[in-house]
């Protein structure tokens, strides 16, 4: 073999190994191609909570469902969710909570960001909206979680 393809050979070898080490430090959700966990509290009888979940595992998160309507109202009080942006349901996803259906680039814009933030709410259960059966009628306000009566507007989806 030439001494160029020794080196060439090392170098890639070192790479390699090098990749595998700053993989392995980094959390699995960062890793590319793995997916998020997400956790969905739901009540037990709700079907659009489900197609919620599968709508998240579709778009590359992990989902663990958990049935019961007296966590939601923990999450609600230990993230200060004010009712009037309470979803049906509330999914925790790398320590913000996700009232209700919002979409997915949204949720991805908060987990790229990561600003100070509780959370999002898309209020109510919009037709349409991800996990909803219907056709979307126009524009989805996605806002912070924030006691404010006029909440910051997150993004409109």
């Amino acid at each position: 073999m030439s001494r160029r393809l020794v080196v060439a050979v090392a170098v890639v070898a070192c790479l390699a190994c090098l990749g595998g080490l700053i993989s392995g430090l980094l959390p699995a959700s960062a890793r590319a191609g793995e997916a998020r966990p997400a956790t969905l509290y739901k009540d037990p009888q709700c079907g659009c909570c489900t197609e919620y979940g599968r709508y998240l595992e579709a778009n590359g998160f992990t989902v663990t469902v958990v049935d019961s309507t007296a966590e939601i109202d923990a999450l609600h009080a230990r993230y200060r969710v004010p009712a009037h942006l309470e979803g049906c349901h509330s999914t925790v996803i790398d320590g913000y909570v996700i009232e209700g259906h919002v979409p997915v680039a949204a949720i991805n814009r908060l987990l790229a960001e990561k600003p100070s933030i509780p959370g999002l709410s898309l209020p109510g259960m919009p037709e349409g909206s991800p996990g909803m059966s219907g056709h979307k009628q126009g524009a989805f306000p996605i806002f912070v979680i924030s006691d404010e009566v006029e909440p910051p507007l997150f993004a409109i989806e």
